[in-house]
């Protein structure tokens, strides 16, 4: 008895999914379990995905790197677009703080400019000034600067002398040279600018600079420049308006010593005047030319330029007319040829001949002095008669330049000899009564041209020239 007989057939598990795959007679059965077969359906259609994606990809991969380079691309050049944006934003504030950096410092060397101008300009204004007779001491329209000594002693107000550009008188009883006016209003230390040290100077140049006399309110000035909250912008205008004031009154005190000088070239022209003689026609002889000399570079003048040279122009005028008939004055007879009173026994003209009782011309002045009495040079010159000369007896003759020249007879002794230079105020003998003389007298002649005129014009003059001095 078989055993499929006695037990039943094998039974299939209902968990289980069968496929049966048929091929002629033959047939062929697969069993799944749920899992596998829903694993398969889900995977089917990922792997159909993955498929179709890696087909696309190889399809399109060209087309995918160059967007994707082109993209990376964008980005980099729109960071290096923002990178250069910000690196010119960057450029731009650094080159405007150069350029403030560059304007501060511009600012500040034209204030240091301007204070050396300034103190070259002071430096003029009171070498005029003592051209003048304003000496170095002296306080007026420019005082000294608050670092200094406000006050000065009366010894130390010495005032410097004078060139006149002729021979110093001599006689102390005789009219004297043209000397300083003594109502001149300038002559001051340099002045100094209000404020505060500027950059790049030394130790000893960056001084604060001040000058309480050419500033309006010093003190206020210095305290606020001082001030640490002000802007540095601010500092440098304090300075700058300071400066400028400083240059207004350097102006005003060059007026005011034009004005003197003015004053004085036309006193000295008067007393010129007053001999009938023109200043404008007479030259300084070259012995009166100051022993100067130097390459010749030109003054930086504008007539046109800025107020100080404006003025400056006007006063180098003013002192040029000042120094020529300084020049010419000590060569020109007007200084008397005795001291003390002059007593005058016969006048220029014509007369009765004291000797022969006829009418004659007298071609000087003769002036009463005791025998011995020295007799001076009325003018500079030169000595061409020294001794005896017919009735004058003993005679001196000076030419003095410009056609001018004095004679002084009758001397009892002559103490100059022929082409001797002699100065205005020097003894050239002793009054005597040497000659055609009816006593002891001075015979004082001054001839133009080799022609005699009236002395007494010239003695009048020199009355004059002492007055103004």
């Amino acid at each position: 008895m078989s055993v499929r007989t006695h037990f039943p057939s094998a039974k299939e598990p209902d968990s289980h999914f069968f496929f049966t795959v048929s091929r002629g007679g033959r047939q062929k059965r697969f069993a799944l379990r749920p899992g596998a077969l829903y694993s398969l359906a889900a995977g089917l259609p990922l792997l159909g995905a993955i498929y179709l994606g890696a087909t696309a990809y190889l399809f399109f991969r060209d087309d995918m790197v160059a967007a994707l380079m082109a993209r990376q691309a964008r980005q980099q050049y729109a960071y290096e677009d923002r990178l250069a944006a910000m690196r010119l934003q960057l450029d731009r504030v650094t080159s405007r703080q150069l350029l403030d950096q560059d304007s501060f410092e511009g600012k500040v060397q034209h204030l240091i400019a301007r204070e050396a101008q300034l103190e070259t300009r002071t430096a003029i204004v009171a070498a005029l000034g003592e051209r003048i007779g304003v000496s170095a001491e002296t306080t007026a329209s420019l005082p000294p600067s608050p670092a200094q000594p406000a006050a000065r002693t009366a010894s130390d107000r010495r005032r410097a002398p004078v060139a006149t550009g002729g021979p110093e008188t001599k006689a102390n009883g005789f009219a004297p040279m043209p000397q300083p006016m003594d109502d001149l209003p300038f002559k001051a230390d340099k002045p100094r600018p209000d404020g505060f040290e500027l950059r790049g100077r030394s130790t000893e140049r960056s001084q604060p600079l001040r000058s309480g006399a050419l500033s309006l309110e010093p003190d206020r000035i210095v305290a606020e420049a001082a001030d640490a909250d002000m802007p540095t912008s601010a500092r440098i205008e304090l300075i700058a308006a300071s400066l400028d004031r400083i240059e207004r009154r350097q102006v005003t005190a060059l007026a005011a010593l034009a004005e003197p000088a003015k004053r004085k070239a036309e006193q000295l022209e008067s007393v010129i005047a007053a001999t009938g003689l023109s200043a404008a026609r007479l030259k300084p002889p070259a012995s009166a030319k100051p022993a100067v000399g130097g390459p010749f570079i030109p003054a930086d003048v504008d007539a046109k330029g800025t107020p100080f040279e404006r003025q400056l122009a006007t006063v180098q005028g003013a002192f040029a007319s000042l120094d020529r008939i300084r020049r010419v004055l000590p060569y020109v007879p007007v200084r008397k040829p005795l001291s003390g009173h002059l007593e005058v026994t016969s006048t220029f003209g014509y007369r009765s001949d004291p000797f022969l009782g006829r009418p004659a011309l007298h071609a000087g002045l003769d002036m009463r002095a005791e025998t011995g009495t020295p007799a001076r040079a009325t003018a500079g010159g030169k000595v061409v008669t020294a001794g005896w000369t017919g009735g004058y007896g003993n005679m001196v003759e000076i030419e003095h330049g410009n056609g001018l020249s004095t004679r002084y007879g009758h001397l009892s002794a002559i103490s100059v000899t022929d082409g001797q230079t002699v100065a205005a105020g020097d003894v050239i003998g002793r009054v005597g009564s040497t000659g055609r003389s009816t006593g002891p007298h001075l015979h004082y002649e001054v001839r133009i041209d080799d022609e005699a005129t009236d002395p007494s014009r010239f003695v009048k003059a020199a009355q004059l020239l002492a007055s103004k001095d």
